[in-house]
């Protein structure tokens, strides 16, 4: 669902939806992910795992996860159609984004 775009006759360009309604937007896109991928997003983003830690806790291999992981944010991304920002999400895409995350 796309957000709602308010126009004012004063402006020229139009106004963002307010914060609520894109927390809503989230909520309801992360509702409609399986279990497994909320938990891989809980790992990551909320524990702060690498994803060779998060591998490591659901036995899997990091190659997977690092896979899995920017799946499934693309397909958050499409589903709130640039509704979240997207610099506040963690890459896991070369090895220096890792080491600067550990740190």
């Amino acid at each position: 669902m796309r957000p709602r775009v308010l126009a004012l006759p004063s402006r020229r360009r139009p106004v963002a939806a307010p914060r609520h309604d894109r927390r809503e937007a989230v909520a309801r896109a992360l509702s409609g992910c399986a279990a497994h991928e909320r938990v891989l997003l809980a790992l990551l983003l909320f524990e702060r795992l690498t994803p060779a830690e998060a591998a490591s806790v659901l036995g899997v291999p990091a190659a997977r996860i690092e896979r899995a992981y920017a799946a499934l944010l693309s397909q958050l991304r499409g589903l709130l159609g640039g509704c979240a920002p997207r610099a506040s999400v963690p890459r896991f895409a070369t090895p220096t984004a890792r080491l600067r995350r550990a740190s």
